[in-house]
């Protein structure tokens, strides 16, 4: 695999690239989206075992493309920073924290090798994008945002979109605002948690 992991390990990568390659194979119908897209490393991941299998699938990346938010009431820290800030807890804007633009993620694509005409990139706070955005099934989605409201929202609106026997990657379950959005939305006993982050296979 050629992308080199950024806020993760390689290991998780590899996880990220089979999982793909195991949706693919199994002609598991829908996309391929990621909510908290920072570098482009995981949706490069995707990307790569889609080339390798020489199969076209579209990639959906959400992100605000200009960092983290800043943490609300259920969120225990501000991811990258330690202690929250009082003052802005909540408020949709960026704290800074993993910041990179679509032209940084496509110049990352560009090193990688790997083609970007099947990226669909939907840039804005979650809360804003993700609630309205029209998409159909979904094979793999993919949750990196880090804080509860950030989880949240996606689960309300992504998770029944899941196919049967697709993937839900749970990337900050170990974040006490994450863990809480999850468990309201899928019962812990469902959870498998695997190399640092949890998963969960939705049923066939």
């Amino acid at each position: 695999m050629q992308v080199t992991p950024h806020y993760s390990s390689r290991e998780v990568l590899q996880f990220t690239y089979d999982c793909t390659k195991r949706l693919l194979t199994d002609n598991i119908p829908g996309v391929f989206v990621e909510c908290g897209v920072a570098s482009g490393s995981q949706i490069g991941a995707m990307q790569n075992a889609m080339q390798d299998l020489n199969i076209d699938q579209k990639i959906y990346a959400f992100d605000s493309f200009e960092g983290i938010p800043y943490a609300g009431q259920h969120d225990a820290e501000q991811p990258g920073i330690g202690a929250k800030d009082k003052s802005k807890e909540g408020v949709l804007e960026s704290s800074g924290v993993s910041s990179h633009s679509i032209d940084a993620v496509m110049q990352n694509f560009k090193r990688w090798k790997l083609k970007t005409d099947n990226l669909i990139f939907v840039k804005g706070w979650f809360e804003n994008t993700v609630p309205d955005y029209k998409i159909g099934k979904i094979a793999l989605l993919r949750l990196d945002g880090d804080l509860y409201s950030s989880t949240k929202v996606c689960l309300e609106h992504l998770l029944s979109k899941v196919s049967k026997g697709g993937l839900v990657i749970i990337d900050d379950y170990q974040l006490a605002g994450c863990r809480k959005a999850v468990h309201e939305h899928i019962a812990e006993d469902k959870i498998i948690k695997h190399l640092g982050i949890a998963y969960y296979e939705v049923p066939k």
